[in-house]
């Protein structure tokens, strides 16, 4: 009898821990729920990041007015917001993505419109063919010319109407983007009045890409601006706000066994209509990277270097204009460099010193391309030239970056960035009146000081 006691106490001790065991092992729940006929399946993005700056060399300085305000230290606590939800029935797809951004303590500075807000029409396909008309992100390559900049504050989506077809080894992507619109555009949104017409700026793209194996694809792009519309500002910016801007783009790309690279070459040609003058410019960049998963810390190595050219005022235009760029990517962790007026070099190292953490180091030289071109920040904002002193030299940046992943949906990053400010930098800061001033107007000199700094520190939560 007792044993026959012991035997059921032993099953059923063994059936409620099996139960418990499944209870607290439970299945995940699923991301999508069905209404209908339809599929929804909702996303949550939170991102808050801190950033400072001290002796930045891209703010500050003399204004349009005249006006001249040293800026030696700058903070900032942005904060953005993404939810998200997405259709489906079928062939039919579509997607809307609110994005809230604003700093902290700033509600002027707050930015909030749907990120995402698209319908399309694809296939059921493993490579997918669809037609896509709305508000939604568009990358080519490696984003140098049409990039998302993921890392801005409110990032970049296109109002925009695209196509893509892939048959076997191919892929073409057509895209057809408003990015300014025509003046007086309409009664129904007040607007009836505007000094002068203007058609605004379309952006008009073809990208036919040719996958031969997983090392080996090349894409060739096309890309056309016609822009009409007001222009004030710089000499790169009165180019690229009225006239036509089109640009022919070959990029050689490859990843596998622990090796990527990417070999990209671009010419531009058009019109510079304010300035009254024909557009000729042109740039390339590469990189080559490996990984080494055999050694301790999976040390991952990364050369790069990227030439653009640069207005020399005599002639034609020749600064080359990296169109809508991604930020954070390719030209430091500081975004005081572009794919414009610049020739630099690279070198960048990234270990895996624990489990889903990365500590990542990185050195840039850069330089004018030329003096009497423009430097201009990752934005495409003008920082100035140098064309009075001729000096070219912009200097060293040195980034360090950690990375830690405590949970898959939480990111938590930090880096710190210094930049010793060569010749022509120095020139440009003291031309656009950034540093310390010394003697009595109007021989007032100003002195920019030998290094830059930034730092940052950012956590990204993302659902599913």
């Amino acid at each position: 009898m007792n044993r026959k006691r012991i035997a059921i106490c032993t099953l059923g001790a063994a059936l409620s821990f099996e139960g418990l065991a499944w209870a607290q092992a439970a299945p995940p729940a699923p991301e999508t729920f069905a209404i209908g006929d339809w599929t929804f399946a909702p996303s949550l993005q939170l991102r808050t990041r801190g950033e400072y700056r001290h002796e930045p060399v891209d703010m500050g300085g003399r204004n349009a007015n005249g006006t001249v305000s040293r800026v030696e230290d700058a903070g900032i606590v942005f904060e953005r917001s993404r939810l998200g939800l997405a259709a489906d029935r079928g062939a039919l797809h579509a997607q809307v993505t609110l994005q809230d951004s604003h700093a902290w303590g700033a509600s002027q500075y707050g930015f909030f419109a749907p990120f995402e807000a698209y319908a399309e029409a694809r296939t059921g396909s493993s490579r997918a063919a669809f037609l896509r008309v709305g508000r939604q992100a568009v990358e080519w390559g490696d984003g140098r010319l049409l990039g998302v900049s993921d890392w801005h504050p409110v990032a970049r989506s296109l109002d925009a109407v695209r196509g893509h077809v892939a048959s076997g080894t191919f892929d073409v992507d057509a895209l057809a983007a408003m990015l300014d619109q025509p003046q007086p555009a309409s009664p129904s949104f007040g607007q009836t009045g505007f000094p002068g017409n203007a058609t605004g700026t379309q952006l008009y793209g073809l990208q036919i890409a040719w996958a031969l194996d997983p090392l080996f694809r090349v894409e060739l792009s096309g890309l056309a601006r016609v822009a009409r519309t007001i222009a004030q500002g710089s000499r790169f910016y009165l180019a690229r706000m009225h006239g036509e801007t089109y640009t022919g783009d070959l990029r050689v790309s490859g990843e596998g066994r622990g090796f990527k690279y990417a070999i990209e070459g671009a010419y531009q040609l058009g019109t510079a209509r304010t300035l009254g003058v024909d557009r000729s410019a042109y740039a390339v960049a590469a990189y080559v990277g490996r990984t080494f998963d055999t050694i301790a810390l999976t040390p991952t190595l990364r050369v790069g270097g990227s030439y653009a050219s640069g207005d020399d005022g005599r002639g034609n235009y020749k600064q080359f204009d990296p169109i809508l760029p991604d930020i954070h990517v390719h030209h430091g962790g500081m975004d005081i460099f572009s794919w414009s007026n610049t020739a630099d070099v690279s070198a960048r190292l990234a270990l895996v010193p624990w489990t889903d953490g990365v500590l990542g180091f990185e050195y840039r030289y850069a330089r004018l391309a030329e003096a009497s071109g423009e430097w201009l920040n990752a934005t495409l904002t003008s920082i100035g030239s140098s064309a009075v002193g001729g000096a070219t030299e912009l200097g060293h940046e040195a980034d360090v970056f950690v990375s830690w992943l405590p949970w898959p949906s939480l990111e938590l990053r930090g880096g710190y960035s210094a930049f010793f400010l060569g010749d022509g930098a120095r020139a440009i800061g003291a031309a656009q009146a950034r540093g310390a001033s010394g003697g009595v107007a109007p021989d007032i000199v100003y002195t920019p000081e030998d290094m830059a700094h930034f730092a940052y520190l950012q956590a990204n939560l993302t659902i599913p």
